[in-house]
């Protein structure tokens, strides 16, 4: 899987987070809209790591950024 960068933004009442031209919501919690729209790109084997924020997200309106990871398997 190549680098997978999720810029979440606040959005009527909660936060909506988008991902390779894919968009999810939540009323609640920036994390689990990142999370959602993760798992509607890449299936339900995924979860996501908090990122750094660069000067042109801010510039943007993004308020938080998050990259997608791959749940290990327990064997």
């Amino acid at each position: 899987m190549d680098t997978a960068t999720i810029r979440v933004r606040p959005a009527m009442g909660g936060y909506a987070a988008t991902l390779k031209g894919k968009r999810a919501t939540c009323t609640w919690s920036h994390e689990e809209a990142a999370r959602r729209v993760a798992r509607k790109v890449y299936g339900g084997k995924v979860d996501v790591v908090n990122d750094y924020l660069r000067d042109s997200d801010v510039a943007a309106g993004i308020q938080y950024r998050y990259h997608v990871t791959h749940h290990r398997s327990e064997a």
